[in-house]
């Protein structure tokens, strides 16, 4: 009898694989790389401190349940990969399905975790169609969205670990680099240029949910829910963000000597409820006529890259697709 274990892009989907009848082990692979510092040169245990630090610095959860819950995923892959020969001996694992959707955050897990596995061999690494948002779909399609699943080849392996140290580079010139190795992985290309958009513009040091989120804000969105919805869902062909990454991301412009955003009340984190207005500086470099860096300075992972001051930083240039450190 074939065991599984089952990668998911978080808990919400969960209930829907039990209610399809799916029993085997079920683990979410929660965290949101494409926020905070992801460096290279760690392992994966030294990883998991930065991650957890990173993730409990902005209030989601105590660093002592973050620790615990990226422990026990990483050790359920690694047992899975190691089979019987793990210590602590863990459940032979015949195969792992990945469940996982075709935006950033997702495409990132999947490059995180096919790093980790073997390039061939057991055990098997399929993967569900990915092409649909699984939180959209009826529980009643899950079986079928399981019998549709196709084996990860060798040569998707190679190129995910190829992308994953790209993405962890401090140059995150070796993405752009990589780019053309990862075409087989479908989805990979498009996520890992999003990714680029999200690093300073060029034009005013914003970057592209900045920039749509400003715009959002010049329009008339006064309470940030608002300013979400029409920021990121309304804007991006694939929605990667939740509520939570995209008011962290927006943060740092509503401190600081130099804020850009103005907002009612001191909560130490910006929060959904909160009412936003531009401030005169703010609606300069919407506008491009102020650079965001230049007024504020920025102290941002991407990856592998760290991104501080009022520079030179890497910036994104749009029109001719590169990154330049200005």
């Amino acid at each position: 009898m074939t065991t599984y274990l089952h990668l998911t892009n978080g808990s919400a989907i969960i209930p829907m694989m039990r209610a399809a009848g799916i029993g085997d082990p079920i683990v979410p692979w929660d965290d949101v790389l494409h926020e905070g510092p992801v460096p290279d040169g760690l392992g994966v245990a030294a990883l998991r401190e930065w991650r957890a630090a990173y993730l409990a610095g902005n209030g989601w959860s105590s660093i002592e349940s973050l620790r615990r819950s990226l422990n026990d995923r990483d050790t359920r892959l690694e047992q899975a990969v190691r089979g019987a020969s793990a210590s602590p001996p863990g459940r032979a694992v015949d195969e792992i399905v990945l469940w996982l959707e075709h935006d950033l955050f997702d495409q990132l897990h999947r490059l995180q975790i096919l790093d980790r596995v073997p390039l061939d061999g057991s055990p098997r690494v399929t993967a569900v169609p990915d092409d649909d948002y699984l939180g959209s779909i009826p529980h009643d399609r899950f079986g079928a969205l399981f019998g549709q699943r196709r084996d990860v080849t060798s040569a998707e392996r190679l190129a995910a670990r190829d992308a994953w140290s790209a993405f962890r580079s401090p140059d995150p010139r070796k993405i752009l680099e990589v780019l053309p190795r990862v075409t087989g992985l479908r989805h990979a290309e498009a996520a890992l240029r999003r990714h680029l958009q999200q690093f300073p513009s060029v034009d005013n040091g914003l970057s592209r949910t900045e920039q749509q989120a400003l715009e959002a804000i010049a329009a008339g969105a006064r309470l940030m829910r608002d300013v979400y919805l029409e920021a990121h869902h309304k804007r991006e062909a694939a929605v990667f963000m939740g509520d939570a990454a995209f008011l962290v991301h927006l943060g740092q412009l509503g401190s600081g000597s130099v804020p850009l955003i103005r907002r009612a009340g001191y909560a130490t984190h910006l929060r959904l409820d909160d009412e936003v207005e531009l401030t005169e500086d703010g609606r300069r470099v919407v506008e491009r006529a102020a650079d965001r860096i230049r007024l504020c300075g920025i102290d941002r992972w991407l990856g592998g890259a760290h991104l501080t001051g009022t520079g030179p930083v890497w910036r994104w240039d749009a029109d001719r697709q590169q990154l330049r450190l200005l």
